[in-house]
């Protein structure tokens, strides 16, 4: 163009090329919120096929009336039925017009909040449109519309909801510890490292294209349910992968089938639920080791849960993940005919005869870990809570006030249950074994042997990112003024172990404990010098310390680790033992000396959150004794 101006030339006159959509295609940026408003709320009664009225699906929605008057009169929401049952007024303000209850939905606590109102008032005076997709294009965006969320899982499902809303699953992206980490990793390989962790924590959400890097107070409801039940109840095909590489079907509650452990499975259009089918894969230890079994790009396996399985005494027993950690003891083997019958649904307007028995299991997977949050934010959180800042007591209303109150005792209370099955399943762990002299005489050198057995048959003790988790013993011999004489297993004023870890024996205030048993598996860098270093965090700072993370060079997958990096692993075999003899001088003083041991856990070190940026969590760090031995030692002249 400019050749043409300079030779004088007029430009010639350019076109656009012309819309192939001459009209805006059905579109209103409400309907969403609209549309998992109501199948949160309301979808597990207002089914199709049901004598209630059908909210299922936008043409339902439409259609529907109540007695001869319609639910929703396209702008009109003044005269649609639809806002005469939800809305109420939160404010009790005299005058309002508005009534003081909703109809609907009869719970208190899901009545609908402000917003939610407004919402699906704007979209009926908008006009009622959903999303449809011009007549030349047939690829449908994926949206959190495609994912049911576990809310509306818990209508006909209200005791898998119950146990796994406390559970881990749900637990793992609003773990605190978990998204300072995964920032911490994207930050120092300049988030190369992509989704390489969130896509086991929140598989949802890496489907719908969020980010690594992502906040969670940036991300959708629906991600931040974690490990939610679409996650592996929509999983339709085999899928012999690691590191949390998993499809999920994608589609609204009905459009898509449910698959699960039942080959005669209930339901369907008859009763207006969702199909389902059974699914033997989902009864496998393969099912779960898609995800409990971690390989970074560059070799390293943080996580070896299931290839421990597979060459554990368990495995060649037959005895699989589910059935230690679905029964109804956690940490206990049980096989299908041994677990309790029950209904696995209870669909709303169908008698329980119409539904089959089933050995029923349970959705807690207790593990090593817990909530680090407040009572205010899991396991559960009330709508209105996400439109207002009820950290400020004084500016709720009574409603609130009365909701949140409920809500805290019932957070406190599945909170509870929570650690009673993760000291349930911790104390299926190990064995502790010491012996002592009863006597002994001034000045001796006597031996504490300690011994621990793992009762574990399915894997290691401790497993899972097992760099994280501690599992040690701790002997301590006190005099009779309580003054200590051998102490190895005890804790600097960080609270972490006397080992490399610990700053305080960096910094020479504290001596190294060279008498530590500890089953920690620790992360293990070749530095510039040649020689292996313990660090903290799963990325090499100090050979060739880029700052990307690219895959492996060389054939890591044969060794297990790229030659720079390794996991040394210290944790116990399955069924295995191992032992320790600690020296202690006595004083050259008679008297009865106490001993105390204990097999002590912890599912993180201090030093980890003092890494990662979240040292103000580490007073919620519980250290379990798993067994303790107690014995004296009478010191004779």
């Amino acid at each position: 163009m400019s050749a043409l101006w300079f030779w004088g030339a007029s430009a010639s006159p350019v076109e656009a090329i012309p819309h192939l959509i001459s009209q805006p295609h059905p579109y209103d940026v409400d309907w969403p919120e609209v549309y998992m408003t109501l199948a949160n709320k309301c979808g597990g009664c207002h089914r199709p096929n049901t004598k209630r009225v059908d909210l299922s699906t936008y043409e339902a929605l439409l259609a529907a009336k109540v007695d001869k008057d319609p639910l929703i009169i396209p702008g009109n929401p003044q005269d649609s039925v639809l806002m005469m049952y939800i809305e109420w007024d939160e404010h009790a303000q005299p005058g309002s017009g508005m009534p003081r209850t909703p109809e609907m939905p009869p719970d208190k606590m899901e009545w609908l909040t402000q917003g939610q109102q407004d919402a699906i008032y704007r979209w009926i005076e908008n006009g009622a449109l959903e999303y449809a997709l011009p007549e030349n294009c047939n690829i449908t965006p994926l949206t959190e519309m495609e994912f049911p969320s576990a809310k509306q899982c818990q209508s006909c499902h209200p005791k898998q909801y119950d146990e796994w809303s406390r559970s881990m699953h749900a637990y793992a992206q609003h773990s605190p510890v978990f998204e300072a980490f995964n920032l911490t990793l994207m930050e120092r390989t300049s988030g190369t490292q992509g989704t390489f962790c969130t896509r086991c924590h929140t598989p949802v959400g890496t489907a719908l294209g969020e980010n690594g890097n992502r906040r969670n107070v940036h991300r959708s409801r629906i991600s931040m349910e974690g490990v939610t039940c679409v996650s592996c109840h929509r999983r339709n095909t085999k899928h012999y992968k690691s590191s949390g590489r998993v499809p999920i079907e994608p589609g609204k509650l009905l459009d898509a089938c449910m698959y699960g452990p039942f080959d005669d499975g209930a339901g369907g259009e008859e009763m207006g639920t969702h199909k389902s089918m059974g699914l033997p894969y989902i009864k496998t230890s393969q099912f779960c080791g898609e995800c409990h079994d971690v390989t970074n790009p560059q070799g390293v396996r943080l996580e070896e849960a299931f290839s421990e399985w597979q060459n554990s005494p368990a495995a060649k027993q037959g005895i699989t993940c589910q059935q230690c950690h679905m029964g109804p003891v956690q940490g206990v083997p049980f096989k299908d005919c041994e677990r309790p019958l029950g209904h696995a649904a209870i669909v709303p307007g169908v008698p329980k005869e119409q539904l089959p028995l089933r050995r029923l299991t349970d959705h807690t997977f207790a593990g090593p870990d817990y909530s680090l949050l407040p009572d205010t934010e899991f396991p559960e959180k009330l709508d209105w809570m996400y439109e207002v800042d009820y950290r400020d007591w004084n500016s709720l209303t009574e409603y609130q006030k009365e909701t949140l109150t409920e809500l805290r005792k019932k957070n406190r209370h599945s909170n509870r249950i929570a650690a009673q099955k993760r000291y349930e399943v911790l104390s299926q762990a190990a064995d502790l074994f010491v012996s002592a002299p009863q006597t002994a005489g001034c000045g001796d050198k006597v031996h504490i042997d300690v011994e621990v057995k793992s009762k574990l048959s399915g894997h290691s003790f401790p497993t899972g990112f097992t760099a994280e988790r501690q599992a040690w013993v701790s002997v301590q011999v006190h005099d009779e003024q309580g003054r200590i004489v051998f102490s190895s297993g005890d804790l600097d004023d960080n609270g972490d172990l006397r080992d490399e870890h610990s700053h305080a024996v960096l910094a020479g205030k504290v001596p190294y404990d060279r008498h530590l048993l500890n089953f920690q598996n620790k992360f293990t860098a070749l530095t510039a010098e040649g020689t292996d270093r313990s660090v903290v965090l799963s990325v090499n700072r100090h050979l060739t310390p880029i700052n990307i993370l690219r895959p492996a060079e060389g054939i890591s997958a044969s060794f297990g680790r790229p030659e720079s990096f390794r996991i040394a692993k210290g944790s116990l075999a399955p069924l295995s033992k191992q032992g320790k003899s600690y020296p202690v001088h006595l004083p050259k003083q008679p008297g009865t000396y106490r001993v105390t041991a204990r097999l002590n856990f912890r599912h993180l070190p201090p030093t980890l959150l003092d890494r990662i940026g979240t040292p103000h969590l580490k007073h919620l760090l519980e250290v379990v004794v798993l067994q303790e031995w107690c014995g004296t030692i009478e010191v004779t002249p």
